[in-house]
């Protein structure tokens, strides 16, 4: 992680940049953005969506899924808590999950695989 200095509206606000396999995560005072890296080539498994990582270091509040269950994209997977704010993090395609890498209470580190997805 990473942490830059931008102008918004006249104001200076430090921002945290997280670079990911799958794109960009931008966190700044009140919420969190992900830019997604439209150039990932197919068949790496970070742009197939078969694992789910942390963000940015993070508590893990909540999770809602166990290995062998079936989810669609979009099913909440867990809930993540830093900066005093939760982020949901959801599945990014259909699939059957095939590994939980974190246990609720657990604090993960930026890029942690938290979940990991194989073919239904």
């Amino acid at each position: 992680m990473s942490f830059r200095i931008i102008e918004h509206e006249g104001r200076r606000v430090r921002v945290a940049v997280v670079r990911t396999p799958k794109g960009v995560w931008v966190g700044y005072p009140g919420g969190a953005k992900f830019f997604a890296d439209t150039s990932a080539k197919a068949g790496n498994a970070a742009s197939t969506g078969d694992a789910v990582v942390a963000p940015m270091t993070a508590r893990v509040v909540q999770v809602r899924t166990k290995p062998g269950a079936k989810v669609a994209e979009g099913d909440l997977l867990l809930v993540l808590e830093a900066m005093k704010m939760e982020y949901r993090l959801t599945a990014p395609r259909e699939g059957v999950v095939a590994e939980v890498g974190c246990s609720e209470g657990e604090l993960v580190d930026l890029g942690t695989t938290l979940v990991r997805l194989e073919s239904s």
